[in-house]
């Protein structure tokens, strides 16, 4: 299969437009430098096992938030809302999504038996894996060898990596008791208008936007959507969008192409540069031609 890149594609609700794998061999395999790749909030109906190898990460899954350390992970359920930022200068993690089909067909006893209890769960949208925890440990090895077989394409890799996958299934499977959150059908309601008011702040970033637009992207009132926000997100509908327009003008900074740093701004949604200028600083610990001389060094 070898590695894929990380593109940030995702249609009107937020859902990432993007194809894992074949049709043959359903699952992509990403090394993620977490200190150039984003990874905001999106979702995709495939599954998503993610372990962390450099740095500590912060997950932000299904409305929680928790850091990750090298040698600790996350499986993610599907159609569940994500993101990740780092806590660290520097961040790795090895990272498969794929189809739940690449485990066992629906036509299967292993379908019934092994991933119907876990994809069909609607009440276990993650789970959060340490090596303290024997089970969890055995399973974090299971998707490292997974990943290191089909990034690489090591000798047999669709028989190791199936097997591999499976035997995670068999896992969660066998303490997923013990680990369902209290995840209702309203937080899943709430999950589906946050992901409307997202993907309207992704489309329309670059023009005015007010926190009425972005409620009224959601099908919310004002004070719903405020309300939405900080318990799904921890964050408001305005500061999110400017972290947003941040992000994005930190993926152009990289690649300046002779704009100059005002032009950017603009274009990334900031009606006043000076402004920017504080945000970008606070945001990044850099000034925006600061951020741009050291992202040109590393290319």
């Amino acid at each position: 299969m070898a590695l894929s890149a990380s593109i940030d594609r995702v249609d009107e609700t937020g859902r990432e437009l993007l194809t894992y794998g074949t049709p043959q061999f359903p699952i992509a395999f990403f090394d993620d430098d977490l200190a150039v790749v984003n990874v905001p909030y999106h979702w995709h109906e495939e599954l998503e096992l993610v372990v962390v190898t450099q740095g500590r990460v912060r997950a932000h899954v299904a409305g929680t938030e928790f850091s990750l350390s090298a040698g600790e992970g996350c499986f993610t359920n599907s159609g569940v809302l994500h993101a990740e930022s780092l806590e660290t200068q520097t961040g790795r993690q090895h990272a498969m999504v794929f189809s739940p089909g690449i485990v066992a067909a629906k036509s299967e006893l292993a379908w019934n038996t092994y991933v119907e209890p876990i994809v069909g769960n609607r009440g276990l949208p993650f789970v959060r894996l340490t090596a303290a925890v024997p089970w969890q440990k055995e399973l974090l090895r299971l998707a490292e060898r997974a990943w290191e077989a089909g990034a690489y394409e090591q000798k047999d890799y669709p028989l190791d990596v199936r097997h591999c996958l499976a035997m995670a299934f068999s896992l969660l499977v066998e303490h997923a008791q013990s680990m369902e959150a209290l995840y209702t059908e309203q937080d899943r309601r709430d999950e589906l208008r946050i992901k409307k008011a997202l993907a309207m702040i992704e489309r329309n970033y670059q023009s005015a936007v007010t926190i009425e637009d972005i409620a009224h992207g959601a099908n919310l009132g004002v004070s719903s959507c405020l309300r939405l926000f900080h318990s799904a997100l921890g964050t408001t509908p305005i500061r999110y969008l400017v972290q947003y327009r941040l992000q994005k003008a930190a993926e152009e900074l990289k690649h300046r192409d002779g704009r100059t740093v005002a032009e950017i701004a603009y274009a990334c949604g900031f009606s006043d540069a000076s402004y920017f200028n504080r945000c970008f600083r606070r945001e990044f610990g850099k000034t925006p031609t600061e951020f741009a001389q050291t992202h040109r060094h590393m290319l």
